[in-house]
């Protein structure tokens, strides 16, 4: 935990600008305020249909992402470099998330594809793992052309770290959790696994539909890791530096639009912690551990909370 905190005071010494992270802070606030009262993205985003939703989404991540970017610009002009091929590397980054997160054209296949009793267990086991095609194959390209000499796809390759800091705070989040677990909200949207018939029609017991949902769960983590603390990170540090992480962190913050509103706001802490550490170690390994933790746990004690509700 120490070599951690020591990375946190390293960086806001080395990075923190008053005036640039308090006008990044009231941007995001702003579209935290727009989105959850308007219900921008459940009402608005997710009602449109397949490609529709893609320009949707690829229009708020270019405004989410690259005003931070514009104002660290703006207070830092000699600290990061917005060339072409920055542009290139970004705006590709933003169509494939975009494309992942409206489920582009693989939508409409998962539709025609999956069985009645099979499809809604299908089509979210499917949703996670999009991010191998929509996002994984498409940057192991970019990285064999590009950035192959540094030997670390991403923090993917990077031997991994010391994994006890990342435990410890895993389990700093149980009682979190726990707390957040008997909030409405939190019922509400958790777990994410829902039952159905599909074991019946697999021909399976229940408990393997399950774990094939938590894993694929899971796997959607890895994704998210890898294209955040990433590519977002180490593959955009030879441009924005240390300055890659708080445009990560509110575009990262974006991709909790539609869950409660308190794990979005937290989700730019988290986003800021995990990229501090991914910019530090080269590696993503630890954010991973952090992440599917977290997430597994929200699983189970939502879980809980529903078997002592009954």
């Amino acid at each position: 935990m120490k070599k951690l905190w020591q990375y946190l005071v390293n960086h806001v010494k080395e990075d923190f600008h008053l005036i640039q992270y308090l006008l990044i802070l009231i941007f995001i606030s702003v579209c935290i305020i727009v989105n959850y009262n308007l219900d921008f993205e459940d009402s608005i985003i997710d009602s449109q249909p397949g490609f529709r939703k893609f320009i949707l989404f690829f229009l708020t991540h270019i405004c989410i992402y690259f005003i931070p970017v514009l104002l660290i610009k703006k207070f830092k002009p000699n600290g990061i470099t917005l060339n072409t091929a920055f542009w290139f590397r970004s705006i590709l980054a933003l169509l494939l998330l975009s494309a992942d997160r409206s489920f582009l054209i693989l939508e409409s296949y998962t539709f025609t594809l999956l069985n009645g009793q099979l499809f809604i267990w299908g089509y979210k086991v499917i949703n996670n793992l999009t991010g191998l095609i929509y996002i994984i194959i498409p940057l192991f390209i970019v990285y064999q052309f590009t950035d192959r000499r540094t030997q670390n796809f991403y923090g993917l390759t990077h031997k991994p770290v010391d994994v006890k800091p990342y435990l410890i705070l895993v389990g700093i989040m149980i009682p979190v959790i726990v707390a957040a677990s008997f909030l409405p909200g939190f019922q509400k949207q958790y777990p994410m696994y829902v039952s159905t018939t599909a074991h019946d029609y697999l021909g399976v017991p229940e408990w393997l539909t399950v774990a094939g949902y938590e894993l694929a769960y899971a796997f959607n983590f890895v994704s998210i890791e890898f294209f955040y603390r990433g590519f977002l990170i180490l593959g955009m540090t030879a441009f924005l530096g240390r300055s890659s992480i708080l445009p990560m962190a509110c575009l990262y913050c974006s991709l909790h639009f539609g869950k409660p509103m308190p794990e979005a706001i937290s989700s730019i802490f988290g986003g800021c912690v995990l990229g501090v550490i991914a910019y530090e170690t080269k590696s993503i390994w630890g954010g991973i551990l952090v992440h599917v933790g977290i997430a597994w746990l929200m699983e189970f004690s939502a879980f809980m909370q529903s078997v002592y509700n009954r």
